[in-house]
């Protein structure tokens, strides 16, 4: 009996031990710069003709929440933040000109990422679902589509490297990219054309672990 009490309690050491080596939590910040992939579109109306394509890139931010489980040099780490991001859809009109149209999002990021640690550096992989709470749009074309956004869950991938030092600070680098689109299509003139509003972005982000 006592060895089994003595196993019982220098397995729940361990367990709590081992948990408390495997398992973080902190918070985290930074900075992103995103833009709007769009195909060069042309649009005639009766009125005007001109093209729809890429325009400049935005400066957005993010903050949140990480965890890690790590495993020897695997790890896995799930994050949650809100961030503000977007872009910018340049028109260029036939006759000559151009305007830029600001599109911008604030949403609920959810990471999932995997990786692998050497030493300080690591490098990670993996998809993070967003869900848009609000948005703000110049592009008058494409405002019934992206009324969309607010009812269900978009996709898309996080791949990147970072660094953990000095046991709490963590720095982060990554791309993220497109599995889903932010609608199919907008109409004009009883003509559809397909877009992905959906921002690219790199991430640049420091973090504390508690």
């Amino acid at each position: 009996m006592k060895k089994i009490l003595i196993l019982i309690v220098a397995g729940t050491f361990i367990f709590i031990t081992s948990n408390a080596q495997i398992f973080q939590y902190g918070i985290k910040a930074g900075v992103n710069f995103s833009s709007l992939p769009m195909d060069d579109i042309t649009v005639t109306t009766p009125t005007e003709t001109y093209d729809l394509v890429t325009g400049e890139s935005a400066t957005g931010y993010q903050a949140g929440l990480m965890t890690r489980i790590k495993i020897a040099m695997v790890f896995v780490q799930p994050e949650l933040y809100f961030n503000f991001s977007g872009g910018s859809v340049k028109k260029v009109l036939e006759s000559g000109g151009e305007e830029y149209m600001d599109i911008r999002f604030n949403r609920i990021d959810i990471p999932l990422l995997a990786g692998v640690k050497f030493g300080p550096a690591r490098i990670n992989i993996g998809p993070v679902g967003s869900v848009v709470i609000s948005s703000t749009n110049e592009l008058t074309e494409i405002s019934q589509s992206l009324e969309t956004l607010h009812e269900g869950l978009t996709w898309g991938f996080q791949a990147g490297i970072g660094l953990d030092l000095f046991k709490k600070l963590t720095i982060d680098a990554r791309y993220e990219g497109s599995l889903s689109k932010y609608g199919d299509a907008f109409t004009i003139d009883n003509t559809d054309y397909n877009f992905d509003a959906r921002p690219r972005q790199w991430i640049f982000a420091v973090g504390w672990w508690f």
